[in-house]
């Protein structure tokens, strides 16, 4: 007799995101407005659904353990759905500050065997023993210290602090919308959103623009609770604009002029900062950093050139650095080719 035919764990894996896509986010304390985790919750369940799962390069990981971060909460839900598509037993581990989205992503993938884990990170050591590879997100030194902490053997995948920027030729109503969702999506959490504006074009056009793009948003993508240090960097901001170049502001939002000298690799929700440039020449005085994407309207191969001189891994037009397509490498890395090596899986 044959056996019985595997169920199709895509199917299950695509009906468990779009669960994930109709919970109410509002009351997860992720620090963003209703609306804006509404539409982050959106954004990452669309890129998912629209997205191709694939066979898995070769063999997954029995157990997957999934690190968790507070600061974006939909990040684990793309390697939630592949991985248990392709049949492994993922747990996730919720991070303390913001336990709520993490507990309803297990939910919604219960079917699939799916389970959280809230509890400090101190007390899941066991986790990391357990797990037959391991996908980590956080702070540098979080990472760290879970590194310390996986077996030599266990594949891993660990990401850490990273710093993404724009780099524009356009300064018309198109490219400052643009830049608005990149700035206001996750309300400049996370890696992907970008540090600083580098234009080749009319700033101040651009600025005006991008003040009222951001302007709109307040009604349309309201910012959620501000970050303690968020005060002080926009006074210092405009404390530099006024003294070096121009400034634009609302109440929740400011977007500043000011020369390239000036570039602070830091995000804060809806700080804008705009750098002009005279040629991509100029982006070669930039500091080494461990950049994630580069958002920009430039011409392929001048783009590829861009990210190859400062070592940026990812590339895309403006208002996608906030909406990285499923299935591409992550931070450069190829996430499921390194994760999928187990010996120990057993379909």
């Amino acid at each position: 007799m044959n056996p019985p035919p595997k169920p199709n764990r895509e199917a299950h894996a695509r009906a468990a995101v779009a669960r994930f896509g109709v919970m109410d986010p509002s009351e997860w304390g992720t620090g963003l407005s209703a609306q804006g985790a509404r539409e982050a919750q959106r954004v990452s369940v669309d890129l998912v659904l629209d997205g191709r799962f694939g066979e898995a390069p070769s063999t997954p990981p029995a157990k997957l353990l999934i690190w968790c971060a507070a600061n974006v909460f939909t990040a684990p839900l793309e390697w939630t759905a592949r991985f248990a598509a392709w049949g492994s037993q993922v747990t996730l581990k919720a991070p303390s500050a913001c336990p709520a989205p993490v507990e309803a992503l297990a939910q919604a993938f219960a079917p699939l065997g799916v389970v959280a884990v809230n509890r400090p990170h101190e007390a899941c050591w066991d986790l990391v023993s357990e797990a037959d590879a391991v996908l980590g997100f956080g702070g540098d030194e979080a990472m760290a210290e879970l590194a310390a902490h996986i077996p030599a053997e266990t594949p891993r995948s660990l990401h850490g602090h990273r710093v993404s920027l724009a780099v524009v030729t356009e300064d018309d109503a198109a490219t400052a919308k643009a830049l608005a969702m990149d700035l206001c999506l996750y309300d400049g959490q996370g890696c992907m959103s970008p540090a600083a504006i580098f234009c080749l074009g009319d700033p101040v056009r651009l600025a005006e623009r991008l003040g009222d793009e951001l302007f709109d948003m307040t009604t349309r993508l309201p910012r959620g609770a501000p970050s303690p240090s968020l005060g002080a960097e926009r006074r210092r901001r405009l404390g530099l604009a006024n003294a070096l170049g121009r400034a634009w502001e609302g109440d929740d939002w400011l977007v500043t002029v000011t020369p390239a000298r000036t570039f602070s690799p830091v995000s804060y929700a809806r700080l804008a900062a705009i750098h002009p440039i005279d040629s991509l020449d100029a982006l070669s005085a930039l500091p080494p950093l461990p950049w994630s994407s580069l958002g920009t309207d430039l011409y392929a191969d001048a783009a590829a050139k861009v990210a190859a001189t400062l070592g940026v891994p990812r590339v895309c037009r403006p208002g996608e650095l906030q909406r990285p397509r499923f299935g591409r490498l992550h931070d450069g890395v190829n996430v499921e080719a390194t994760l999928c090596r187990s010996p120990t899986w057993a379909p």
